[in-house]
């Protein structure tokens, strides 16, 4: 009995040994890829992170942050995640869902009074999916309370009937986050503060809360390690930065660095939150629109199944954030970079080093940005 044990004992640990040193093996192979990929592409600054089933496998960064100071990117430099931002009002909503604060099934009606009357259809799940039909908010006064916005986009005609397509869009974003100040009784940024970032330990990341004062200049919150976007324009590297007005922050602007994105995947395998049962429900599940399965699930992420392998994720600026979850292979795949005009296959790519099911896409693209 005792000689089976210690084989069985050995065994383990042969077991863990060689899984450990394959994973070593490949995070070389991944360091060798981007590294020739941020040559060929003139990438100024990467980071990458894999987290298998609760725990972190790889986290590497790599050039630059800033250009001007050639500052190194560091785990803890924040890039901007753009529309990843996303992720994490999904996240928010989940929680506030688990909690029984909210349904997918509740009409923005009850949160939001004297609707229109073609918004009595409108539920949470078809904002989080980009299904409402609520038109996007463009006026010169960007900086409009959340309250005053909503008020101004509840007088525009729907774009398209309820439930009937996904669009992406702004609004449906804002909205939500406006109902989710009227749940919390504070302002978004504070609700996700105090809701995700602080109990998953995204201590270094925040909104940069930027303002045009007066038409004339623009202030905003120190963030530190906060990074530099770049493109090329004429052969030469330009800095620039999109502008963010505060209500669109549930659905973009947030700046979070590689160890953050790293604790968020953590939290979500580990049930910080939410247990994943519940969750999976909705991250990996679409409706139908048409008879097909919808691009955006339930709550929000795009979804889908390539050779044979179930994903969800999102990406942002295009290609500033790029995250992939394959629930039943317990990967998740982190990419932030500073290049504006990178597209977002990073994180496919480095997904196909460890998941052998899935093709090699092994082919990075930019754009060409005006």
């Amino acid at each position: 009995m005792k000689k089976n044990l210690c084989f069985l004992f050995l065994f383990l640990c042969s077991f863990l040994f060689f899984g450990q040193q394959n994973e070593k093996k490949i995070g070389k192979e991944i360091d060798q890829f981007v590294k020739q990929q941020m040559k060929s592409l003139k990438i100024p600054g990467m980071a990458v992170a894999v987290i298998k089933n609760g725990k972190i496998i790889k986290k590497t960064t790599y050039g630059f942050a800033n250009l001007d100071w050639n500052s190194k990117a560091t785990n803890h430099t924040n890039f901007q995640i753009a529309s990843c931002t996303k992720l994490l009002t999904s996240t928010l909503l989940l929680k506030t869902m688990y909690s029984g604060k909210i349904s997918l099934e509740d009409t923005v009606s009850k949160y939001i009074p004297d609707c229109p009357k073609e918004w009595n259809a409108i539920k949470i799940e078809n904002l989080i999916s980009h299904s409402s039909g609520i038109a996007d908010y463009y006026e010169s006064d960007v900086y409009l309370p959340t309250e005053k916005i909503v008020e101004a986009v509840k007088k525009l005609p729907l774009v398209f009937k309820t439930g009937s397509k996904q669009q992406y869009a702004q609004s449906d974003f804002m909205v939500l986050s406006y109902i989710f100040e009227k749940i919390y009784n504070k302002p978004f940024v504070q609700i996700l503060k105090d809701e995700v970032a602080i109990p998953l330990k995204m201590n270094d990341g925040a909104f940069d809360m930027e303002f045009k004062v007066n038409g004339q200049f623009l202030r905003t919150d120190i963030i530190p390690e906060k990074v530099t976007t770049y493109y090329d324009l004429n052969g030469k590297m330009e800095a620039y930065k999109f502008l963010y007005p505060q209500y669109t922050y549930p659905a973009g602007g947030y700046f979070a660095s590689i160890d953050d994105m790293a604790n968020w995947s953590l939290a979500l395998d580990n049930e910080v939150l939410f247990p994943n049962s519940f969750s999976q429900n909705f991250i990996y599940k679409a409706d139908k629109i048409d008879g097909k399965d919808a691009g955006f699930s339930k709550v929000g992420w795009v979804t889908g199944t390539e050779d044979g392998v179930l994903y969800a994720g999102h990406s942002g600026g295009p290609g500033l954030a790029d995250i992939l979850r394959f629930p039943n292979e317990v990967y998740t795949f982190v990419v932030l970079s500073n290049d504006g005009e990178l597209r977002p296959t990073f994180a496919r790519a480095i997904a196909s080093f460890y998941i052998k099911k899935l093709k090699p896409a092994l082919k990075i693209e930019k754009f060409e940005r005006d």
